[in-house]
């Protein structure tokens, strides 16, 4: 028997970068690629089916523990971005993305990032084993 092949669930899409998410030097502000990648975990979640409202409703909430971001080049006003958020499969009870923020009319990388997320409970209590939502999905999309 054939064991199916595991999916890469990843999202890919374009952006502009507005005059309000620039800095003093009219470069786009640090933070804002924050922001950014938190757009993507927006889109990724509708995309596949894991918004952080059924997160919510499932009764767990799921904050970003760890970040790291490598800054490669700098954007600035009304270029093109693309933006690439790719899940990270773990055995853990987190969720982990890879970004990576490339300007489109030359291909440089403005940011290479990753975030992990854990589970908590809606009172508070640190989730150390993976919640049965978070399997369900897992198991739907063939993860681990």
């Amino acid at each position: 028997m054939q064991t199916p092949e595991k999916q890469v669930l990843s999202l890919e899409y374009d952006f502009q970068v507005p005059f309000y998410d620039l800095d003093g030097i009219q470069m786009v502000w640090h933070g804002n690629y924050v922001k950014y990648m938190e757009d993507a975990r927006e889109k990724f979640g509708a995309k596949y089916g894991f918004e952080y409202l059924h997160i919510f409703n499932s009764g767990y909430l799921a904050p970003v523990a760890d970040m790291r971001i490598k800054y490669r080049n700098s954007a600035r006003i009304s270029e093109v971005l693309t933006m690439k958020i790719t899940y990270v499969p773990s055995r853990a009870a987190k969720m982990v993305f890879e970004y990576l923020i490339t300007r489109k009319s030359d291909n440089a990388v403005i940011i290479e990032a990753e975030t992990s997320q854990l589970f908590v409970t809606r009172e508070g209590v640190f989730e150390v084993s993976t919640p049965g939502f978070y399997a369900e999905w897992k198991k739907r999309w063939n993860i681990i």
